[in-house]
């Protein structure tokens, strides 16, 4: 599919109502989906597809693999999967977000699709469902208007997600780990102040930890 017939039901695609909250940090998100499609050459026919979309929590500074990020959306999903990620490629570098369509189900109405939409839209604010979207588009370009609404959500979140990482000191890769054997370091270091033994089992727990050069001056004080 060229990126001019993705450009075109983009440009017909409307998010009617968003969801309230952000997609969460530390865990899943469930967002119920309402995409409401009129039916071509059919006068007051829509078809309504409904379900879940399910955001796992975002992984930290992991390889791309875009396909693998959505699960259920469609046989034409793959069409969309390049162009999609051309255009959050810095979004998907920087947090891995996944996503899964669960129970979708469709079913076609005698209704005009965007009274539709707003009817939906109404009855959803009515019930007070905080995590939940209703999107307007075209019947053949559904499944990239839910992928492109799920990486929305993603972009909305970002700066949120990124923030409580950071705070939990988790948004740097390894950053426990290295901690960990900083930590363990400076234990040794002053067991090695009066154990000969321990200055040998020092040394070689800093190169074994890539460690050594960092701490050279110090650990040559040891001999002084």
């Amino acid at each position: 599919m060229d990126a001019k017939r993705i450009r075109s039901f983009l440009k017909k695609t409307t998010l009617v109502r968003k969801p309230r909250k952000l997609l969460s940090t530390f865990g899943a998100t469930r967002i119920e989906y309402h995409v409401v499609s009129p039916i071509d050459a059919m006068t007051d026919k829509t078809r309504l597809r409904e379900g879940v979309v399910v955001s796992e929590k975002p992984q930290i500074l992991t390889p791309d693999s875009l396909r693998e990020r959505f699960e259920g959306f469609g046989d034409d999903s793959d069409a969309f999967s390049e162009w999609i990620q051309n255009q959050y490629r810095d979004l998907l570098r920087a947090l891995e977000y996944t996503f899964k369509n669960q129970t979708p189900n469709a079913r076609v109405l005698t209704e005009n699709a965007h009274e539709t939409a707003l009817k939906i839209r109404d009855d959803v604010d009515r019930r007070e469902i905080h995590q939940a979207a209703v999107i307007e588009c075209p019947d053949a370009g559904w499944s990239l208007a839910l992928m492109q609404f799920t990486l929305e959500e993603a972009a909305r979140a970002f700066p949120t997600n990124v923030r409580d990482l950071e705070q939990h000191d988790l948004f740097a890769p390894g950053s426990n780990e290295d901690r960990r054997r900083r930590g363990e370091v400076d234990r040794m270091f002053d067991k090695a102040k009066t154990d000969r033994d321990a200055r040998q089992r020092l040394g070689m727990k800093l190169r074994d930890y890539g460690l050594f050069e960092t701490y050279e001056d110090r650990f040559l004080a040891l001999f002084r």
